[in-house]
């Protein structure tokens, strides 16, 4: 249900656009019980793809048991777990849709924690994913 909501956020900032811009997405428009459910992930492509963390809501950092907030997925995720982290936020940069995506936390060593995303671009040309807005819901045990 706060996926759908986030979704339908999305959508509404569009106003007939393919994706958003990030000012299109006003933090104090966004219903109190999905902050926490909120990530923003900046999209570099110069000189080559990169994806670092900009605001990771609570429910995320209380379900991976931390805050990486500002660090490089490039920096923070082992190869072997860099592909499968990345993999999502890569879709999307490249087609500039949104995507529904599922799965378990083992990137962090809980096999047990299933979540459920949705991934939105963001442009601030109309053309060129620069942001990624998500929402995350993690099944805490």
């Amino acid at each position: 249900e706060r996926l759908a909501e986030i979704l339908d956020f999305w959508r509404k900032a569009c106003t007939g656009r393919t994706m958003p811009t990030r000012q299109d997405i006003d933090p104090l428009t966004i219903p109190p019980h999905l902050l926490a459910h909120i990530e923003l992930i900046d999209v570099l492509t110069e000189p080559e793809l990169r994806f670092r963390w900009r605001l990771i809501g609570t429910h995320v950092t209380t379900a991976v048991g931390r805050d990486c907030t500002g660090m490089y997925f490039d920096e923070l995720y082992p190869a072997e777990d860099f592909e499968t982290v990345s993999g999502p936020f890569k879709w999307v940069a490249e087609n500039a849709k949104p995507l529904r995506w599922h799965g378990t936390s083992g990137f962090i060593g809980r096999d047990w924690q299933a979540y459920e995303g949705v991934y939105l671009p963001l442009s601030s040309n109309g053309a060129t994913v620069d942001m990624i807005f998500c929402g995350v819901q993690y099944e805490l045990k």
